[in-house]
């Protein structure tokens, strides 16, 4: 078994640090891009883990905008048959065993290859085709730098892919979640102290937000230890919603169709926060995130990742579950540590 991985950041001193690197990130990205100058129709986005996660809001983007996009955890794609004009891997440390092995097998049969991670150097660089890091930044091991400027590099990519250039948004993200963590802080804390507090959490957005419910589900159980689940609105309307009780808190993110869902739950006993643009009344009897309007949903979802990190953090104070805590060492997962003790 390898030592125990060392990491340059506390999760708290993560959130502090992560503001400034994404703007670091906003102003360095676009000139890689027109070296890039990506052209590709048909993408095979490929992660795993809080980087799988990150895949969903601009997978999301892509086909909106006609781009035959597709998404893969690398473990769930055996062969390089029905090849794309690029596979597209995204690992904030660049060391995920699954994602390098995939970029791997691709460019061995003559498939284009890019990566995007945090790490200057790494494993899935020597696998891909072409590799752009995001600043090398030291991060926590409940990521959040990581987290943070990978997500903005491919939202950024996928503007290019979608729009020919880079949404005016990015420049503004890092100020939006300053904004919104403001107003939002009673809410958050009065949640991390109701039912929350004890029992499970049910993440639930709108399919443009879904980064936002896999990601922060991933918060919950890697930081305090919450059995916490990820689910799109639609699926979770089809069934899993019947299991709300006073065991169960919700996190709803989305729109007007997600404040329905919210309301409706209102209907047990159990605790909901609602995470919506500031023009979607929330139901009566429900704490609420308000955020700032005119963002792309892919941008939004990483402001809600921020804000959110925040509700991580207290509720790890109530329970009393340090998130920089290690639950089990991982032994089968980065090709690498950190560095060996």
């Amino acid at each position: 078994m390898s030592a125990a991985p060392v990491y340059g950041y506390t999760f708290a001193e993560g959130r502090e640090a992560e503001l400034p690197a994404l703007r670091e990130a906003v102003a360095a990205f676009p000139d890689a891009l027109d070296a890039w100058r990506p052209a590709w129709r048909r993408v095979l986005l490929a992660g795993i883990g809080a980087s799988g996660a990150a895949l969903a809001s601009p997978l999301y983007a892509l086909r909106e905008a006609g781009v035959d996009a597709s998404r893969t955890d690398c473990s769930d794609q055996p062969s390089v048959l029905g090849g794309p004009d690029m596979v597209l891997a995204l690992s904030q440390s660049g060391r995920s065993r699954e994602t390098t092995d995939l970029v791997a097998r691709f460019r061995a049969a003559g498939v284009p290859t890019a990566a995007l991670t945090n790490a200057a150097t790494s494993p899935l660089k020597d696998a891909a085709g072409t590799t752009y890091s995001v600043g090398d930044h030291p991060d926590s091991r409940v990521s959040t730098v990581g987290f943070v400027v990978t997500y903005a590099a491919l939202g950024m990519l996928t503007d290019q892919l979608t729009r020919g250039h880079t949404h005016p948004g990015w420049a503004h993200v890092a100020e939006a979640v300053e904004e919104t963590l403001s107003g939002a802080a009673g809410a958050l804390a009065d949640f991390a102290a109701g039912p929350l507090a004890r029992g499970s959490l049910d993440v639930v957005a709108s399919a443009p937000q879904l980064t936002t419910a896999e990601a922060v589900a991933l918060l919950f159980r890697e930081g305090p230890l919450v059995p916490a689940t990820a689910c799109g609105t639609r699926t979770y309307l089809h069934g899993p919603m019947d299991v709300a009780s006073a065991g169960t808190s919700h996190v709803v993110i989305g729109a007007e169709r997600e404040a329905a869902l919210a309301r409706q739950l209102t209907q047990k006993p159990t605790g909901v926060l609602t995470v919506m643009e500031r023009s979607v009344t929330p139901p009566p009897g429900v704490l609420a995130v308000r955020l700032p309007e005119g963002f792309t949903p892919t941008q939004r979802a990483l402001v809600e990742v921020c804000v959110l990190q925040e509700l991580v953090a207290r509720v790890a104070e109530v329970r009393d579950e340090p998130v920089d805590k290690v639950a089990f060492a991982r032994e089968d997962t980065k090709i690498a540590a950190l560095a060996e003790l």
